[in-house]
Order: C-alpha cells, then sequence, then structure tokens
C-alpha cells in the first residue's frame, strides 16, 4: 500500500510539473529560469543551515547535490525557479514529506525558506 501511495504522489507531482511548464514561456525566460534556479543551488550549498530529509540533517553542499540530482531527472518539467521551488526542492518526491532546514535554532519548511530567497534574488537583482 505504501509503494502505491508513493507511486501516485510521484504521478501527482509529474502530472503537476508538467501542467505547470506548460503554460506559455516568455521570451528570455528559460534564461532567466536558469539563473534564478543555480543562484538558489548556489545559496543552498552556501548556507550553513542544515536541510533535513527523511529525518537526517545534510549539509548545505550535500542538501544542493541532492537538489540538483532531482532536477536534473525533472529539468525538461520544470519551467522556473518558482517550480523547482514547489516540485524539486520543498519535499520528497517518494513519501511527500517536506523538507524542512534548520538555521540558528529555528526550522521551517525549504518551501518558505527557498521562496524567501528567490523573493530576494528578484528584489536585488543578484545573488547573495
Amino acid at each position: 500500500m505504501k509503494r502505491r501511495t508513493a507511486v501516485s504522489r510521484v504521478a501527482a507531482i509529474v502530472l503537476a510539473c508538467a501542467t505547470a511548464s506548460a503554460a506559455p514561456v516568455a521570451r528570455g525566460a528559460p534564461e532567466r529560469a536558469d539563473r534564478e534556479i543555480q543562484a538558489l543551488l548556489a545559496f543552498v550549498a552556501g548556507s550553513p543551515c542544515l536541510f533535513v530529509r527523511g529525518g537526517v540533517e545534510y549539509p548545505g553542499p550535500d542538501a544542493r547535490d541532492h537538489l540538483a540530482r532531482k532536477l536534473e531527472v525533472s529539468r525538461p518539467m520544470i519551467g522556473s525557479a518558482d517550480a523547482f521551488v514547489d516540485y524539486v526542492a520543498s519535499a520528497s518526491s517518494a513519501s511527500g514529506e517536506p523538507y524542512l532546514v534548520r538555521c540558528g535554532g529555528r526550522e521551517s519548511r525549504a518551501r518558505d525558506w527557498l521562496r524567501e530567497e528567490l523573493a530576494r534574488l528578484r528584489r536585488t537583482g543578484r545573488p547573495q
């Protein structure tokens, strides 16, 4: 039963990604998306925070590598940094369990943490 649930979740994520990426993309958007995604991956790698997945803490560089591998598999379906955050960097594809970030005594969802950084990147126009 657990395997069926995990497969259903993966199928739902793939469908959501395909739907999101089917929307018209503005000229220059793929390059912008790639720059923003790369900046987010660099942010994760350079962060002193711990990335929690499956109840296990990982340092930034390991978290970055994991997210980059997930991105590589789903790249054709990811048309924006927003989609990357929502469908790649927020939760386990297998279990649906949200990723967490532990930083300075605080714990937050990876989705919120990365959305905040993406908003900062867009406001300032450059990575931290």
